[in-house]
């Protein structure tokens, strides 16, 4: 029952940071297309909902 338990918990982690990889995407794709179609206003509009953690994970997208 262990293993089973090791296996879910590690499934469980795999299955939020893949989830997480696919909203920084989206909000990496987002804030490009604001930038190339509106400039900095819509850039400010497209980020105003994200939290420090989102925030930071686009700016670590947009390094790449």
């Amino acid at each position: 029952m262990r293993n089973l338990d090791d296996f879910a918990a590690a499934l469980s982690q795999i299955t939020a940071q893949a989830a997480r990889a696919a909203a920084t995407s989206t909000q990496t794709r987002t804030v490009i297309d604001a930038a190339a179609s509106g400039g900095e206003d819509a850039v400010r509009r497209a980020v105003a909902g994200m939290s420090t953690a989102d925030l930071q994970r686009l700016k670590h997208q947009l390094e790449r």
